[in-house]
């Protein structure tokens, strides 16, 4: 799904922004999750760039992930899109899920530190 994702950003002509910006989230036009994920970067004084994709473009992402499954013979498990995305320094660190995950763990500060989107 990761590389999926990646080759979808490239696509969309989003490759410029995530590597020349220090977090970017990339998310549903509209999507509450969006400000979740904002909003807790924000908390730790880090501030994000948001770039909201069309439904065209999410509705795609699914078609190609669930096209790839099903021919690697994986009927069983279809699955939507991945969204919000965040990267941080260009590096892919997941759904919102995943951000959650590594501030719980301890791991975001210094993730956002090394990136130099903090300077706590």
């Amino acid at each position: 799904m990761e590389q999926l994702l990646m080759v979808a950003i490239k696509e969309e002509g989003l490759i410029p922004i995530v590597e020349e910006s220090m977090v970017v989230i990339v998310g549903r036009r509209g999507c509450d999750m969006n400000f979740v994920a904002q909003r807790l970067l924000e908390r730790l004084k880090a501030y994000p760039t948001m770039y909201e994709v069309s439904e065209e473009f999410v509705a795609r992402m699914a078609l190609m992930g669930n096209l790839g499954r099903t021919l690697r013979g994986d009927y069983k498990t279809l699955v939507a899109p991945l969204f919000p995305v965040i990267f941080i320094r260009g590096k892919l660190v997941g759904g919102l899920d995943q951000l959650i995950d590594i501030h719980v763990t301890g791991k975001l500060i210094p993730m956002l530190k090394e990136a130099c989107a903090i300077w706590l």
